[in-house]
């Protein structure tokens, strides 16, 4: 499985919903509570305990993924996950995920840009076992081309499925392409072209593995009804005896392609729904103008975060130019991001029509601003949302490997809430300034076979 982001949204601690005395009106959110220590050998592990539920989630995260791979062997880091499951020399080829299910739990893997994360869900007296089993496949993994030959089938046809099947998911590759640069991070697909898919040997897989696969290139989350102690046992004595590697740096390049804007359009028999998208270059965490990241996530959500937002009551309430609208961000990535909008437009609308809507708003924002009022229910929406989201024992997990995975810490999550709470209308309008430029966009049109109109 891979994904294009680890995960979309913020990141927060569990909480309530209650109003804080200090800022009266946004929601108050409690810190989560979290162990952390770090093994000899360099591996991260992180601990939420809950016993809300009589399970555990145990989450490996390898800091890694489509975005460290070169041109000509993309698809590497998304081959390597499928071939995981291919047995050790202790455990047979499919039978990891047979032998979680007998015992009543279920597991799964993906792959993103910056990391590549594998789970499994069990009950607590099956986490040792989960947990030996994991750390049996971070060091002894055997890639034969016996399972070679057929996953690669296998990764075609998931290909296939999800890509060339999918007029939309065609276009988004475009669109990656053109964002980032072909040959460029970002701009290559995770799951890989055709080509390089079919290329990839077994020594390209065992060298991609013994690069990446090392405790001190991971990040080991283990939540649910467990505690610190039990899980630092287990820890220590799976995971513990893994020698380390020497890692090189991971890099990603500073600006995006040379040549926007651009503009993309698919005409496909198969569309049934038109789609109208822009797609701008945007910073992250950790690359560009960082000191948006917080400002970018309350004006998307204002501008483009549901039906109560902008665009949502001009575009579909008032105008009835579109079928639904949105905007979305996320910041979490080791390289740049992006800010995107995507609008359905309603039946007889044109696309031009869309996009002038959508650009009258944009200039909108930036030439009057928005409220304080617009800016505290972006605020609680996301609060709120992120704590929600810790009630999932396997969103929680993510949200804290899909920072971690790339560098972030556990203070930065402590920290979100305040963060996003600190956002001032002004930030919110300079981080649209900023981003939203002719030289980061690229426009994308999604239409039946006769083409725009």
């Amino acid at each position: 499985m891979f994904s294009r982001r680890a995960l979309l949204g913020g990141l927060a601690a569990a909480g309530s919903l209650a109003a804080s005395g200090a800022s009266a009106k946004l929601f108050n959110v409690d810190k989560r509570r979290v162990e952390t220590f770090t093994l000899s050998n360099g591996l991260q592990v992180v601990v939420l305990p809950s016993n809300r539920a009589p399970i555990v989630n145990q989450l490996l995260i390898y800091k890694v993924g489509g975005a460290d791979e070169v041109f000509g062997k993309t698809g590497i880091a998304h081959f390597l996950e499928h071939m995981m499951f291919k047995g050790t020399g202790t455990v047979g080829a499919g039978d990891f995920s047979r032998i979680v299910a007998k015992h009543g739990g279920r597991d799964n893997a993906y792959t993103s840009y910056d990391t590549t994360g594998y789970y499994q869900i069990v009950s607590p007296d099956r986490l040792e076992m989960v947990m030996r089993m994991e750390a049996d496949r971070m060091n002894g993994l055997v890639i034969s081309e016996k399972e070679l030959v057929p996953e690669r089938q296998v990764i075609l046809e998931e290909r296939r499925m999800r890509l060339e099947n999918s007029p939309g998911a065609l276009l988004g590759e475009a669109v990656q392409e053109q964002l980032f640069g072909r040959k460029k991070p970002y701009g290559m697909p995770i799951i890989g072209y055709v080509e390089d898919i079919k290329k990839l040997t077994v020594n390209d897989l065992t060298a991609f593995y013994r690069k990446w696969y090392a405790p001190n290139n991971a990040v080991l989350i283990v939540a649910g009804d467990t505690t610190g102690d039990q899980v630092r046992k287990f820890a220590e004595k799976f995971y513990g005896p893994i020698p380390q590697r020497k890692l090189e740096p991971r890099r990603r390049p500073n600006e995006g392609a040379g040549d926007l804007p651009q503009k993309v359009a698919r005409a496909d028999a198969r569309v049934a729904e038109p789609r109208w998208g822009r797609n701008y270059l945007a910073p992250s965490y950790f690359k560009g103008e960082t000191q948006h990241a917080y400002a970018l996530q309350v004006l998307a959500r204002l501008v483009g975060g549901g039906e109560t937002s902008r665009l949502w009551k001009v575009l579909v309430d008032e105008r009835k130019l579109a079928l639904s609208v949105g905007a979305g961000y996320s910041p979490q990535s080791l390289g740049l991001t992006t800010f995107d909008f995507g609008a359905h437009p309603a039946p007889g609308v044109a696309m031009a029509d869309i996009e002038t809507a959508v650009a009258d708003q944009q200039a909108r924002l930036l030439d009057q601003g928005v409220t304080a009022a617009e800016v505290e229910r972006a605020q609680n929406a996301l609060l709120a949302a992120a704590i929600y989201s810790q009630d999932s024992l396997q969103s929680g997990p993510r949200l804290y490997g899909s920072l971690l995975g790339i560098g972030g810490t556990v203070a930065d999550i402590d920290a979100w809430p305040q963060r996003i709470g600190a956002v001032t209308p002004d930030a919110v309008v300079a981080a649209a300034r900023a981003v939203w430029k002719p030289e980061r966009l690229v426009t994308s049109l999604l239409m039946p076979q006769e083409g725009m109109r």
